[in-house]
């Protein structure tokens, strides 16, 4: 099952987000115009529109997204003695990296810089960064650009073969073997915040959330934001991207369960028939 569920996640995202399903609703209209189906290509002419107004005019993006960054804040303080941060990837790029031999413009590197300020103010904490995406993993991009900023490359440890948050937190509670009583940081984008969170939980893995890359703002709205059509769009996938993908690790298994026993060792049969095939070797 565990094979299956990446590939299929991603299949189902290129047809549900809402700037994808823009695209396939306005091809299933002109297909029907062309084969001589005017009815039901005015009803799909009307649920594109629809789709339009809802995710791309009307603030639901914004406010899907305000709900989820807002459920995990930052802490007012940090405890004295930090052990590790860990830094979740989120697409840097890294092929562009290689082909320009240069770090591509990447939303997520606020969440590098972020990291970076937490190993400045913790320096004997272990810094770890996951995310390993395509032939050029993050984790390649996450090296370089640390090392631009100066971090003590002896510090840094690379988890470069997860794809998803779920094989984040897997993969990497198995590289560092968190022990009981250690405080580690979480920092990934304060969108992504909750399902990270959850699946953490679910591993018995004690954190302390530590968000960045915000993509809204408390407080109304300006009315220029409703223009902004392609901003909208993008604010819909992010924030829909994520109420699904905490659907899925639900009924996977890997997201919802109360807090594991003291400490910060998950309890046997904590994790899913799935999720113990994917922390495999």
């Amino acid at each position: 099952m565990s094979g299956v569920f990446f590939p299929l996640a991603k299949l189902g995202w290129t047809v549900l987000a809402p700037s994808h399903l823009l695209l396939w609703l306005t091809l299933l209209t002109a297909v029907a115009l062309i084969f001589g189906r005017p009815r039901l290509g005015r009803w799909l002419a009307i649920v594109t529109a629809l789709v339009l107004v809802v995710f791309g005019v009307l603030p639901t993006g914004h406010w899907l997204a305000e709900r989820l960054e807002d459920q995990y804040p930052r802490p007012a303080a940090l405890p004295a003695h930090v052990d590790g941060i860990l830094d979740l990837g989120g697409g840097l790029g890294d092929d562009i990296l290689v082909a320009r031999h240069a770090p591509a413009a990447a939303l997520s590197e606020a969440r590098l810089v972020s990291t970076f300020e937490l190993a400045r103010r913790f320096p004997a904490a272990r810094v770890v960064f996951s995310g390993g995406w395509g032939r050029h993993p993050d984790a390649d991009a996450a090296a370089y650009v640390f090392a631009q900023m100066g971090l003590d490359p002896r510090r840094l440890t690379l988890e470069n073969r997860s794809r998803d948050t779920l094989e984040n937190l897997l993969f990497t509670r198995r590289l560092v073997r968190p022990k009981p009583g250690e405080v580690w940081v979480l920092a990934t984008s304060a969108i992504q915040m909750p399902r990270a969170m959850a699946v953490a939980r679910r591993l018995g893995w004690t954190m302390i959330p530590w968000p960045t890359d915000y993509l809204t703002r408390p407080g109304p709205r300006p009315l220029a934001d409703y223009l902004d059509v392609l901003g909208n769009l993008a604010r819909s996938d992010a924030a829909l991207h994520e109420v699904l993908g905490l659907v899925a690790y639900r009924m996977r298994g890997a997201g919802s369960a109360p807090p594991a026993a003291a400490g910060n060792v998950a309890r046997p049969g904590a994790l899913s028939n799935a999720a113990k095939e994917t922390a495999a070797p």
